[in-house]
């Protein structure tokens, strides 16, 4: 455990302060790997369906709002994973929407883990309503008065390696630049303008017969924007109830909460605390999110799958 906890403690000490968005967040971003790195397709050994909804910055006019659905399977006795994503993401008058196919190619390891490299196609949709812009000059004509959209091809890649204790992951979700524009390509705005880097990690311990010890993080770097670092630290009770605690850096104090219906079913919501000035506006923001493993060619799930 010592060894894990230093490799963590290096990983955070390259991060530096944050107080910005490019990509979606997720407090529950651990349980939520497909919608991060699409080499994690399959990892789960059977079907698994994910769902999350997340409001961020309650009561902030146009703060984002945030819905991913995926599902995800291995196939050719485990070598391969395939899987779906949607995400839907609005904030302000822009709203993106992306559907993805993903696959891994999985390889098995010594002592039970598992290396694999992903790649998702991606049809992303973009749309920016300025008619809800509500200008101080009425009558500027640089301010268009109608919607615009877009459809843009992307594609990512991601590697994963799992191990039955512990796991870490590397991934850029979106590679191309998208843009929405107008008529006027003058008014064009940046949707991914940057790539962003994605890095996670954690690992799973036995603290004694009842309770088990999972600590987790996720480094998101884009050369357009701030380091964005979350640190979470949860703990499973007699497999059946997860509490964890995170903490964005320069951002929010997180809680969550999960319960584990049986190994096929989990629901968890979280809550986010605000640190920074949005504190003023916004007390916080909040996530729920629904998991089903099914059975899959009769093998069914008896036991929790913890990554």
């Amino acid at each position: 455990m010592q060894k894990y906890l230093i490799l963590l403690i290096i990983v955070m000490g390259t991060a530096w302060s944050v107080n910005g968005q490019n990509d979606p967040h997720y407090t529950q971003f651990m349980h939520n790997k497909m919608a991060i790195n699409p080499a994690y397709a399959g990892s789960k050994e059977v079907l698994t369906f994910t769902s999350l909804y997340r409001n961020q910055w309650s009561g902030v006019t146009g703060a984002p709002t945030t819905y991913t659905v995926n599902a995800h399977a291995p196939f050719f006795n485990n070598r391969c994973g395939a899987g779906l994503s949607f995400v839907g993401d609005q904030h302000g008058f822009y709203k993106t929407y992306n559907i993805g196919l993903n696959y891994a190619y999985r390889i098995p390891m010594k002592n039970g883990a598992t290396f694999s490299i992903g790649l998702s196609g991606q049809i992303e949709y973009g749309q920016i309503d300025f008619t809800m812009i509500d200008p101080v000059d009425m009558n500027d004509e640089d301010i268009p008065s109608n919607e615009t959209s877009r459809i843009n091809p992307n594609f990512g890649v991601g590697f994963y390696y799992s191990h039955p204790q512990y796991y870490v992951g590397l991934s850029v979700p979106n590679f191309m630049r998208s843009t929405v524009y107008s008529n006027n390509p003058s008014q064009s705005v940046d949707i991914n303008s940057m790539r962003t880097y994605q890095l996670m990690g954690g690992f799973m311990t036995r603290i004694n017969h009842a309770v088990q010890f999972k600590p987790a993080m996720l480094v998101s770097y884009n050369p357009g924007a701030p380091i964005e670092v979350d640190v979470n630290a949860s703990f499973l009770f007699m497999e059946k109830i997860w509490v964890g605690a995170s903490y964005r850096l320069g951002d929010s104090f997180d809680a969550m909460l999960q319960y584990q219906f049986n190994p096929q079913i989990r629901a968890g919501v979280a809550v986010d605390l605000t640190t920074s000035k949005l504190s003023q506006y916004s007390p916080g923001s909040f996530e729920v999110m629904l998991e089903y493993g099914l059975n899959f060619e009769g093998k069914g799930m008896n036991h929790l799958r913890y990554f």
